[in-house]
């Protein structure tokens, strides 16, 4: 408050003193850190006479009217060497943005003073907020290095990041979203000294933004703000190399050529901001993820650990802009092309009271895969009571797939007596255009608190699929068609509502009133034919179909909402009744209908900024999927055919959840859990159905184990996760331990056919107690332009117990990780980075133990280290390999992936940058320092 008033007293005097006219300087005071000095003293010295200033809240000063245009800056702060700069300004008098004035801090000063630290995180009940100041890293860093240091915070090797046991779904610069909510096209690309602050939300959509009322479930969305001193200028990087395959001969290496081409264009204009990013390699990294499950990002030129080998052309485009005080647009474009080989080796042990039995195929597939997607998002705002908000999207996606598969399938008893021995060849394509567009309006009444809100959304999916798997049966019974031909084409269209009304009934409550409709309607037809050995074409009529089914729900809901200082709270009740109905040419038509109940509740409070607690407590229904509803067979594979149950109700999950998070005040030392139970109502689980190979009353179901689906109860999940932390030295050596607990009970159905005739089954519900248990511990050591490395160790175990009586179906998996990664600086530009990890397997069938070791050396020169030089050697002791299992139950997976192998690759980066807090205005040949 003082600063603020001797600011204004002493621009008043300024005035007074220079009525005459001359143009206004600015400028900002920072630490050495790049930290803002708030208070600083800026004393203005001319041959006649002085001005004095002192910096606002952000470090920054104005001169309101300076008539010369030549003299001298006197700056002063408590803790820190005086500096002085002299400046000889160009004639004219437009106003003008002084270069940032540099204090070092003064030891001797700093001896008889305290000086408060950095807080380094807070949090505001659905967000927390980190200071980037307080994480130190090198110069040219991207913002992801950053993200590495700070607490709570997992960022693993492929780029992707998770937040209380929870992956981040989304990313947005300066609140908002950014090329689609890519995570890792912003976060390896971003330098990190153009960044204030991360903020990590749970994110429950517009309308709860602009409301407080959360009715669905929260994703984790990153927001990354920019500097206000650097949201002017631009940044530019690109980076080009070449290299090899270091595989001998004699191992099978083919010594293939790696590249890798990548560039990345930021253009900040105030409220402008224009991007452009492009990447070339085959050294499996990809620019940007059009799955829903997160893929990889530049630009790691070593690549990752991804499974397959990837070739990818990609390209992107994002553009925010203030079209006037009252209009925002922005919005994204994206193109990739991705080539994929994928070699892998998958071991499958199949459930069953009577008939258990083990696959184990080798596969070789090829896919190629284009994708374009756009989205875009305009705001107006005409007043301060309204609020429009329209959101159209549009996506493409093809993919074209080869596959090689050799699969045989044996019993799990002592006999160990072959079921089955065939290969398959599949060539299939598939396609698919969405069109999307939300409309969002808020009001908000002249009475406060009172306020109105309408989300409108409507999308259309149209796909086709084209497969054509070839079987040669070579053992067993041949019941899969040996060549079948499979078109299916698809239309999904959905529309729906969401209301919300907030009146107040005091100066802190309010009662919330929420409506949603949403109605989703399908159609599929498939038209499967087989092909005769002599190129007869006939249509397989019992594996064709044509189906429709809707699914529409309602959910009423009301809510009381109290918010106070530390705490506020939400109690209410929700209603959805939910209609599915569907037909078929194939049966008759069904109908049915579900009504859920369940209690609304949020309560948080805050003890502080820096410490609060949670609880929250929600109910949501879940459609089926079309696969699951089908009444038709599928056939494309022959040992596991599936068949839909079109009579299937709607999921509905209630879900428990409590969280507890305390950072400490500028020490680094962090604490968080959460806790969370989900309870499903109508779960819909796997019944496995295992037909003898003499079945006759549908031969081609002899020998196979078909996949259908039924309602259930007594599915349960618990999980929960901490993060326990401290640092030391000012954040140079800090440590962390980190846990994850899961346990699920699974539920599934297992069908024995015991006859050929079929007439006497077992059915016996095996319940799968799933317990998966990780543990991880990290020490690091970062010195600023000296070392930045970490020791880390980490187990996962994942236990399975079954409730049929059969002691070889539960199974462990466990998986030790030892680990060391850093950077080493040495001869002030030379950099020596390295990874390493050795991987522990057990209980795996024919995994090894890789040592897995990257390294690299790089050199950086030029003025203000604007170009580098790196030679990367990738996977040093070529042991690359993927292993990972997956327990249901019903049946248990591994898989062994091959990946890239070793390889080295020698490239060269440029980079421009000139980011100011405001358009620059200095005229060439300008002196901008003393």
């Amino acid at each position: 408050m003082k600063t603020h008033f001797l600011t204004v007293i002493v621009l008043f005097l300024t005035t007074q003193l220079y009525a005459q006219t001359g143009r206004q300087v600015s400028g900002v005071v920072n630490n050495a850190e790049g930290t803002a000095l708030p208070g600083a003293t800026i004393k203005l010295l001319t041959a006649k006479d002085s001005l004095v200033v002192a910096a606002d809240d952000q470090g920054r000063y104005h001169f309101l009217s300076v008539p010369v245009n030549q003299f001298s800056l006197l700056v002063t702060s408590i803790g820190y060497q005086q500096a002085k700069y002299s400046y000889r300004l160009p004639p004219g008098r437009l106003a003008v943005e002084l270069s940032p004035v540099i204090l070092k801090s003064d030891t001797t000063t700093l001896r008889d003073v305290t000086v408060s630290s950095i807080t380094a995180v807070r949090m505001k009940e659905d967000t927390i907020e980190y200071n980037v100041a307080a994480y130190k890293v090198r110069k040219g860093a991207v913002i992801e290095d950053a993200l590495k240091k700070m607490p709570g915070l997992e960022v693993s090797r492929d780029g992707s990041i998770s937040v209380q046991g929870k992956q981040v779904s989304k990313v947005q610069l300066n609140g908002k979203d950014y090329m689609a909510g890519d995570v890792k096209s912003l976060t390896r690309n971003l330098p990190a000294e153009l960044v204030q602050n991360v903020q990590v939300i749970d994110d429950h959509g517009d309308q709860a933004r602009l409301t407080g009322i959360k009715t669905s479930d929260a994703q984790k969305v990153m927001n990354i703000n920019i500097r206000k001193d650097k949201n002017h200028g631009y940044f530019a990087l690109a980076t080009a190399g070449g290299g090899g395959d270091m595989i001998p001969q004699s191992r099978g290496g083919r010594n293939n050529g790696r590249y890798a081409a990548y560039t990345n264009i930021f253009n900040f204009e105030g409220q402008r901001q224009i991007t452009l990013s492009g990447d070339l390699n085959n050294t499996n990294t990809s620019l940007f993820d059009f799955s829903e499950s997160g893929r990889k990002g530049p630009p790691d030129l070593f690549g990752d650990k991804q499974n397959g080998i990837t070739t990818v052309r990609s390209l992107g485009f994002n553009y925010r802009d203030d079209w006037g005080k009252q209009l925002t647009v922005y919005g994204s474009y994206s193109v990739a092309e991705n080539g994929v080989n994928t070699i892998s080796l998958t071991i499958r042990d199949n459930l069953s009271g009577q008939s258990a039995s083990t696959q184990t195929s080798n596969s070789n597939r090829n896919d190629r895969n284009l994708n374009h997607r756009a989205h875009f998002n305009i705001e107006f705002r005409p007043d301060t009571l309204n609020y429009f908000k329209l959101m159209p999207t549009f996506s493409y996606g093809n993919m074209r797939t080869n596959e090689s598969v050799a699969s045989r399938l044996q019993a799990s008893n002592d006999s160990g007596a072959l079921m089955s021995d065939y290969t398959r060849s599949l060539q299939a394509r598939s396609s698919s255009i969405n069109f999307g567009i939300s409309a969002l309006y808020n009001h908000r009444f002249r009475r406060r608190g009172r306020n109105m809100n309408i989300l409108l959304n409507g999308c259309t999916v149209t796909s086709d699929r084209y497969e054509n798997p070839v079987y040669n049966f070579m053992a067993g019974t041949a019941n899969a068609p040996a060549n079948q031909i499979i078109n299916t084409s698809g239309r999904t269209d959905s529309a729906g509502v969401s209301l919300s009304y907030l009146e107040p009934v005091g100066k802190k409550s309010y009662f919330e009133f929420n409506y949603n409709f949403q109605n989703t309607s399908i159609t599929a037809d498939r038209l499967t034919d087989t092909l005769s050995a002599t190129g007869e074409v006939n249509r397989a009529s019992d594996l064709s179909n044509d189906y429709k089914f809707d699914f529409m729900i309602n959910r009423f809901g009301v809510n009381y909402r109290l918010i106070e200082k530390k705490y506020n709270v939400t109690l209410g009740f929700a209603a959805q009744p939910a209609l599915l109905q569907g037909s078929s040419s194939a049966m008759a038509s069904t109908r049915k209908t579900s009504l859920n109940f369940s209690p609304v509740l949020r309560y948080v409070y805050n003890f502080s900024d820096l410490q609060a607690i949670a609880v929250n407590f929600s109910g949501e229904s879940s459609s089926p999927s079309y696969y699951q509803l089908q009444p038709v067979t599928d056939f494309s594979n022959a040992n596991y055919p599936v068949q839909g149950n079109p009579t299937l109700l709607p999921e509905y999950n209630n879900t428990l959840q409590l969280r507890y998070n305390k950072f400490g005040d500028g020490t680094g030392k962090t604490f968080f859990t959460t806790l969370s139970f989900t309870q499903t109502n109508h779960k819909i689980v796997v019944n496995t159905v295992t037909y003898p190979g003499n079945y006759i009353p549908d031969p081609k179901l002899a020998g196979t184990i078909l996949t259908n689906y039924r309602n259930t109860s007594g599915f349960y999940n618990v999980s929960g996760n901490y993060v326990l932390s401290g640092a030391w030295a000012k954040r140079k050596y800090t440590w962390l331990l980190n846990g994850n607990i899961s346990y699920n009970n699974n539920i599934a159905y297992l069908t024995d056919v015991l006859d050929s005739k079929g007439m006497n089954q077992a059915i016996r519900k095996n319940i799968a107690k799933i317990l998966i248990l990780a543990q991880g511990a990290r020490f690091r050591a970062d010195i600023l332009d000296v070392i930045d490395a970490d020791v880390s160790a980490n187990y996962l175990i994942s236990h399975s117990g079954n409730a049929i009586p059969d002691a070889d179906l539960n199974k462990n998996f466990q998986t030790i990780t030892l680990g060391t990664s850093g950077k080493l600086y040495f001869l002030k530009n030379w950099t020596l980075g390295y990874t390493y990890n050795k991987t522990i397997y057990k209980y795996f069938q024919g995994a090894a133990n890789p040592n897995l070791f990257d390294t690299y050396i790089e050199f950086r020169f030029l003025k203000q280290n604007m170009a580098a030089i790196r030679f990367s050697v990738y996977d040093l002791f070529n042991e690359n390999t993927g292993f990972s299992s997956a327990q249901t139950a019903h049946n248990i997976i591994q898989t062994n992936v091959k990946r890239l192998g070793r390889y080295f690759l020698l490239s060269f980066t440029f980079r421009l940058q000139k980011f100011a807090g405001k358009v620059p205005q200095e005229a060439p040949g300008m002196d901008n320092g003393g």
